[in-house]
């Protein structure tokens, strides 16, 4: 008999065609409209776990029971009662992998699902139909866009979404997502599928990315599972992700009318866990501890905190629509090169300072700006208007990104420069930084207008490791091969901070380690950067404020430093898969 991963034996009879199959459909379609494919050792956990779920649901065992009998292929006659006939769809089917492991995990229980999927790809749909053939299961297969399509009715839905950003749609497909989930037209592909299965099914198992955790966007979708059900399953692993995807991905599974559970991270490959292991999932609480398994409670609010909304204006950096022909490179003379369009000639009244890269930032005060933004202050120059015709020429007053603007060469007209500055990403380097040169910030970066409290104060408070770590709890990691994260406009407004009374009653202790602060370079050391004596005051001192002892700031600097290094290991583990193949 031909072995799988994890050496578990293949459900079919002919496993060198399935895998045929399965590697043909995946080298030809993977990638294409964001798909990236469920392994079968992920597909399998997946399936299990929903199963379980609506075996509960429909009168059989109870979740650890059900997912324990179901691991282990042992026959019990209960739970295929409750799951004979359940109507099973996978709403992106690709090449079966979530359908073929929910058939194959059935069948020892002599329960027969009624098997159902969708996808716009005809390829996905006839080598589903193939695979489920030599597993000897028959299924309702068809292709249609799952943004468009009426889906056929369910009592457990499974997919792995199309990781697509918004920015990649077309404009009339985002607009028909929009319309069809009531998501925003910023939301992510993946939401917008999340939303339309959350709401078709009582039992909903998705490979989802980590993204739509902290993403505005996506905020309707977790508000909504939240007011009708709860995650019962929210697995990742920390070491390669749960598989070694274009994005940072987690296996979950929602139930309607449940309470949710802790997510839970595994120190190993999810490929790699044993049945044993899978089965702790359902246990409560109190079960035996699993070494290579460990739940992830949130960690409670300071108790002095208030959110940093309530002292400042949080908005989004500037978007220029395209930064090739906004973002020059001064040469001298009144030069400047654009990417785009080559050597251009303006007034200095036709640019503004611009701090890009994070790595221009060189410490909380101190920056070096290399590119200026083309920005007329007030009416554009005789060399402005020709650069605008130049632009036009070359289209770009008909790119989506700038169209809708009137004119589209001017950005934010009426924005000003913001006093204070937060990183929109962050890796091992993450403060604020105090613009006092009137930089405008790219994108890369969170506009913040203090309200009542004094720049300086707020910028050193949002370098205290305590209120870094609180960010950095919300981020979300981009991409599973990359070791940095995002902050999401609105996890940097919910950060928790001292209350203006405290800051009042910490601000001339904060004046005092000011000047050391202020020029300090930040590095990726963050190691180093934390054993700096005023980098330790600064953490006990807005640890304080925020009602936290010295034991409490101690392990919370240990967490961020070990929250670095698993994103920095985490990244490394998928750029290595990745590379293997």
């Amino acid at each position: 008999m031909a072995v799988t991963t994890a050496g578990r034996p293949s459900l079919f009879s002919d496993a060198d065609a399935d895998a045929a199959l399965e590697r043909r459909c995946a080298e030809a379609l993977a990638g294409e409209r964001g798909a990236v494919y469920t392994p079968a050792p992920e597909a399998r956990l997946l399936a299990a776990w929903a199963l379980a779920e609506l075996s509960a649901r429909r009168g059989g065992p109870p979740l650890a029971a059900s997912l324990r009998s179901l691991l282990s292929g042992t026959h019990s006659p209960a739970l295929g009662r409750a799951l004979d006939g359940a109507r099973v769809l996978d709403f992106a089917c690709g090449a079966g992998a979530l359908l073929v492991a929910a058939a194959g995990l059935a069948r020892p229980h002599r329960a027969r699902l009624r098997l159902l999927g969708l996808d716009v790809a005809q390829l996905a749909v006839e080598t589903t139909a193939a695979r489920l053939r030599l597993l000897g299961a028959e299924a309702g297969l068809r292709r249609a866009d799952a943004v468009q399509a009426r889906w056929p009715e369910a009592d457990l839905v499974l997919g792995n979404p199309p990781f697509l950003r918004h920015e990649t749609l077309p404009a009339a497909q985002k607009a028909r997502a929009a319309a069809r989930s009531g998501l925003g037209r910023q939301a992510d592909l993946s939401a917008h599928l999340a939303v339309l299965a959350l709401r078709h099914a009582a039992v909903v198992g998705l490979v989802l990315p980590r993204a739509l955790g902290s993403g505005r966007s996506a905020a309707p979708l977790w508000a909504d599972a939240a007011a009708r059900g709860g995650f019962t399953l929210r697995l990742r692993s920390g070491a390669s992700g749960s598989f070694a995807a274009s994005v940072d991905t987690e296996l979950a599974c929602w139930v309607a009318g449940a309470a949710d559970r802790d997510p839970v991270e595994a120190s190993a490959p999810l490929q790699a866990l044993d049945d044993a292991e899978l089965a702790w999932l359902a246990e409560g609480p109190g079960s035996a501890p699993a070494p290579r398994l460990h739940r992830v409670a949130s960690r409670p609010a300071p108790p002095s905190a208030v959110p940093l909304s309530s002292l400042c204006q949080v908005r989004f950096g500037m978007k220029t629509g395209c930064n090739q022909f906004f973002h020059l490179l001064p040469l001298s003379g009144g030069r400047y090169r654009s990417a785009l369009l080559g050597e251009v000639r303006l007034g200095e009244a036709d640019v503004a300072p611009l701090l890009f890269s994070l790595r221009e930032a060189r410490a909380p005060e101190r920056c070096a700006p290399t590119r200026v933004l083309f920005r007329p202050a007030g009416a554009p120059s005789r060399l402005a208007l020709d650069y605008v015709r130049r632009g036009e020429a070359a289209g770009l007053d008909r790119r989506p990104t700038c169209a809708g603007r009137s004119p589209w060469w001017l950005t934010a007209p009426r924005r000003t420069a913001a006093p204070l500055l937060y990183p929109a990403k962050l890796g091992a380097r993450a403060f604020a930084v105090l613009n006092q040169a009137g930089l405008i910030e790219d994108k890369k970066w969170h506009a913040l207008f203090p309200v009542g409290v004094e720049p300086w104060v707020l910028s050193l408070v949002l370098s205290s490791t305590p209120v870094r770590l609180a960010i950095d709890e919300g981020a979300r990691q981009l991409t599973g091969a990359q070791s940095i994260a995002d902050v999401d406009c609105r996890v940097l407004a919910a950060a928790p901070v001292p209350s203006l009374g405290a800051l009042a009653g910490i601000e001339r202790a904060l004046a005092t380690l000011r000047p050391a602060l202020a020029v300090a370079e930040v590095t990726t050391d963050l190691e180093a950067m934390l054993a700096r004596p005023a980098q330790l005051a600064l953490d006990l001192l807005v640890g304080a404020a925020l009602g936290l002892d010295a034991g409490e700031v101690a392990r919370r600097r240990q967490a961020l430093l070990d929250r670095v290094a698993g994103r920095l290991h985490h990244g490394a583990a998928v750029r290595a898969r990745v590379a293997a193949g």
